[in-house]
C-alpha cells in the first residue's frame, strides 16, 4: 500500500483500496486506541467504565480471561429462543437520536386539542403532518419513512426515570430502565455475545467508541471514520508496526488473555484487507442519503456496504445529535428529523437494492422526550418519547399514547411503555434472543413481529 497522509477522504461510506490508502490522523488515532484498549472492542480487551456515572470518556483497558470472568457473565450469555435459527440473517441497525428527541413533534397528537393549547407556538401544524391515521401523522420532515412504512411505538421512557442526560444514557446503554442494576456490560454487547457464532465481526459502531457494545467475548468494532481502518492494514508506519510487536510479546504462550487478543487483532487485519478489495462504486453525492444525511447519512451508508459483506454481521450502531432542543425548537427539529429522514430512509432503499432489505430492522433510541408545555422558543428535558422503527416493517401504532392533560408533577408526560419492554422486542422478536436472559427482570416484548 502507498501512503497519503495529507489527503482527506470525501466518503467516508466508500469501501475500496483508494479509500484505505488515504487513511489520515495516524498518531492521533494510535494514541485513542490505545487508551481505549484497541480499535476492535473484543470480548477479552474491552473499555471500562469510569467516573460516577459510568461512562467511558476517560476508559482504562478492562482484561477479562476465561478464568476471572465480569460479574454479570449471566446476563452478558443470553439464550436464543426456539425459532433463533430461521431469523438467524437478521440484522438490528440502533439509531441513538442524542439529546432527547421530542416524541410530540415526531408523531404528532394531531387530533388532541390540548397539544396546540399546550404549544401555541411550536406545535406542527395540522395540515402539514404526515397523517398515519385520525389522531396522529408524522412530522413533515419525515416523507421519506412516511412513503416507505414505520412503526411508531409511543410512551417509551422509565417509570423511574431522571432528568438527566448521563443517567439516562447510562441507563439505555446498560439496558436497565430502573437504574438498579450493577452492569458492566452493554445492551448491544450482550446481544453481540449471545449472536456470536465465530463470525469475524458481530457488532460494529460506526460512530465510534460506544458502552452499548461492551461485551465479554464477541468480536465488535467501534469506528470513528474509515480513517481508522488505517490501524488494521498492512502498513510500513513504525509505530503501528511497534503496537503489533507490543501485542506479539504480550501475547506469550500460557497467557490465554494475550492469545485470544492477538487472534482478534489478526481477524480484524483480515477483515479491512477483505473490505479493501471490495468493488464498490463511487456513490452518487446527489442522493439525499449523502446529501441530506450528514455524517448519519455516510455513516449508514458504511453500514450498507458492511453489512453486505460481512454475513456474520448482526448489530449495527450509529448516533446522531442536536435534539436538546431548550431553544429554536422549530427549526431545530425540522432540521434534525430531516436528516434522520434522508439516512434512514436511504439506508433501506439501498438495503433493498443490495438484496437484504427483509432482513434489517431500523430503531431509533434517545435518553428521554421532551416537556409538553414550551417554554421561550424550545422544551425542557421531559419523560417519555417516541420510537421509530423502519425497514422490514409495515405501517404500525404500537405502545400507548400518553394523556396530555394527565401529566406529571414535573409536567411530564407520563411513561406508558417501558423501554426495557422496547428492547426486550428488539432482542426476543427481531433477534431471537430470550429478553429475560439478557435484561433485568422479565420485560414482556410488545408483540410486533
Amino acid at each position: 500500500m502507498t501512503k497519503s497522509s495529507n489527503k482527506q477522504l470525501k466518503n467516508r461510506g466508500q469501501l475500496n483500496s483508494s479509500s484505505i490508502n488515504s487513511l489520515t490522523s495516524r498518531r492521533k488515532f494510535l494514541q485513542q486506541a490505545s487508551a481505549a484498549g484497541a480499535i476492535a472492542g473484543s470480548g477479552y480487551f474491552l473499555s471500562s467504565c469510569s467516573g460516577d456515572n459510568g461512562r467511558s470518556s476517560n476508559a482504562e483497558p478492562l482484561a477479562v480471561t476465561p478464568n476471572e470472568p465480569q460479574q454479570d457473565q449471566a446476563q452478558s450469555l443470553g439464550r436464543r429462543t426456539p425459532n433463533a435459527d430461521s431469523i438467524d440473517d437478521r440484522v438490528l441497525v440502533i439509531v441513538d437520536l442524542q439529546g432527547g428527541n421530542d416524541g410530540l413533534s415526531t408523531v404528532v397528537p394531531a387530533g388532541d386539542p390540548a397539544y396546540y393549547d399546550a404549544r401555541p407556538n411550536l406545535a406542527v401544524a395540522e395540515d402539514e403532518i404526515l397523517a398515519l391515521d385520525d389522531d396522529v401523522g408524522l412530522h413533515p420532515a419525515l416523507t421519506g419513512l412516511h412513503q416507505q412504512g414505520v412503526i411508531t411505538v409511543e410512551g417509551v421512557g422509565s417509570a423511574t426515570g431522571d432528568l438527566s442526560h448521563f443517567a439516562m444514557t447510562e441507563r439505555w446503554e446498560r439496558g436497565d430502565a430502573d437504574g438498579q442494576e450493577n452492569y458492566r456490560s452493554g445492551f448491544l454487547g450482550r446481544l453481540a455475545d449471545t449472536l456470536d457464532n465465530g463470525s469475524p465481526l458481530v457488532a460494529a459502531s460506526l460512530s465510534g467508541d460506544t458502552p452499548h457494545l461492551l461485551n465479554q467475548k464477541a468480536t465488535s468494532m467501534s469506528l470513528g471514520s474509515l480513517e481508522d481502518f488505517w490501524f488494521l492494514s498492512p502498513t510500513d508506519w513504525s509505530e503501528t508496526l511497534a503496537y503489533q510487536l507490543g501485542l506479539d510479546l504480550f501475547a506469550t504462550p500460557g497467557n490465554d488473555q494475550g492469545q485470544r487478543i492477538l487472534k482478534s487483532f489478526d481477524e480484524l487485519k483480515a477483515l479491512a484487507a477483505d473490505l479493501a478489495d471490495l468493488e464498490v462504486e463511487e456513490p452518487d453525492w446527489e442522493t439525499p442519503m449523502l446529501s441530506q444525511g450528514g455524517q448519519l447519512g455516510q455513516d449508514l451508508y458504511l453500514a450498507t456496504d458492511l453489512i453486505a459483506s460481512q454475513p456474520g454481521l448482526r448489530l449495527v450502531y450509529v448516533k446522531t445529535g442536536d435534539f436538546d432542543t431548550h431553544q429554536n425548537h422549530l427549526y431545530r427539529q425540522e432540521e434534525n428529523l430531516a436528516r434522520v429522514d434522508a439516512a434512514v430512509a436511504g439506508f433501506c432503499q439501498r438495503a433493498d437494492d443490495l438484496g437484504y432489505g427483509d432482513q434489517v430492522l431500523v430503531a431509533t433510541i434517545s435518553e428521554f422526550g421532551r416537556r409538553v408545555a414550551e417554554s421561550d422558543g424550545g422544551l425542557d428535558h421531559g419523560s417519555a418519547s417516541t420510537m421509530l422503527l423502519a425497514g422490514a416493517v409495515d405501517d404500525y401504532r404500537a405502545g400507548e399514547r400518553p394523556s396530555l392533560t394527565d401529566l406529571d408533577e414535573d409536567g411530564n408526560l407520563k411513561v406508558t411503555v417501558s423501554f426495557d419492554r422496547y428492547l426486550a422486542t428488539l432482542a426476543q422478536e427481531w433477534l431471537g434472543i430470550e429478553a429475560a436472559s439478557v435484561l433485568p427482570g422479565n420485560p414482556e416484548p410488545l408483540g410486533l413481529f
